[in-house]
């Protein structure tokens, strides 16, 4: 499906095409638009290799696109940032295959309900990932990839099996360490005042993820009656247990992101 997320030359163009388009010609003027937003990919590439520059403290050496050039901090986190959009994907596909499992083995639970929530959220995943190709030329892309994607199918899968709940559970998790991960960056950056529109990007994503973490705890608020109330305090220590494995195991990822 295409989305009219971006323009080059007058055309619109398909998140695919974008990031065909960027790596084949880094240098060239790309504008992305995200419903409402719209960011300049060129001028984000420019504040990027400016802060490089900076870090590097000399005239000389490789550029912040060229394989060979030294990986600071903002090379780390953006790597980070795209392992974990990649890593988001794979869990809204995972959760789609857990469901429909589900819905085979007959379970009749929220099933219209939690498609249209994987669906939705997979759809800004899906966005912010393709920008973030957009963005980073291959020389800056943890080489882990593969075991994000491995990585979230599975961690999509397994809670979307057992129930909506324990879906809506792990999504939240994982969108609290999103979204102080978003954080961690913007506030330095905006602090620094040297790459606004990059800053503004970032912004951007944190705040969809941070509406993804408010969607998944009103649902998993929303399907939590019914049972006894024993039950009830077991069934909620088991969670909040989840969710921290989910949210350590989700730092654990972004420094593996960071440093491979």
């Amino acid at each position: 499906m295409k989305r009219n997320l971006g323009k080059d030359d007058g055309h619109v163009m398909s998140t695919t095409a974008i990031a065909r388009t960027v790596r084949a010609a880094p240098l060239r003027a790309v504008r992305w638009r995200h419903s409402s937003a719209s960011f300049d990919l060129t001028r984000c590439r420019a504040e990027i290799a400016q802060r490089h520059a900076r870090e590097e403290g000399r005239p000389s050496g490789p550029a912040w696109e060229h394989s060979g050039a030294t990986w600071h901090w903002l090379d780390r986190e953006l790597s980070s940032n795209i392992a974990g959009e990649t890593g988001a994907v794979a869990i809204y596909d995972g959760a789609a295959a857990g469901l429909k499992l589900r819905l085979w083995a007959g379970a009749s639970d929220g099933g219209s309900s939690t498609h249209e929530f994987i669906q939705s959220h997979r759809e800004a995943e899906a966005s912010h990932l393709a920008l973030f190709e957009a963005l980073l030329p291959q020389s800056k892309r943890t080489r882990l990839l593969p075991v994000w994607r491995v990585a979230g199918f599975a961690l999509g899968f397994l809670p979307a099996a057992v129930s909506p709940r324990a879906l809506f559970v792990t999504v939240e998790a994982v969108e609290m360490f999103v979204e102080q991960h978003y954080q961690s960056q913007i506030g330095p950056l905006r602090d620094e005042g040297l790459a606004p529109e990059l800053v503004r990007l970032l912004s951007h994503c944190c705040e969809e993820e941070v509406h993804h973490r408010e969607d998944a705890a009103r649902l998993a608020a929303a399907g939590g009656g019914g049972a006894a109330a024993g039950s009830d305090r077991a069934q909620s220590l088991l969670e909040r247990g989840w969710a921290a494995v989910v949210r350590a195991g989700s730092a654990v990822a972004a420094e593996c992101a960071r440093r491979a």
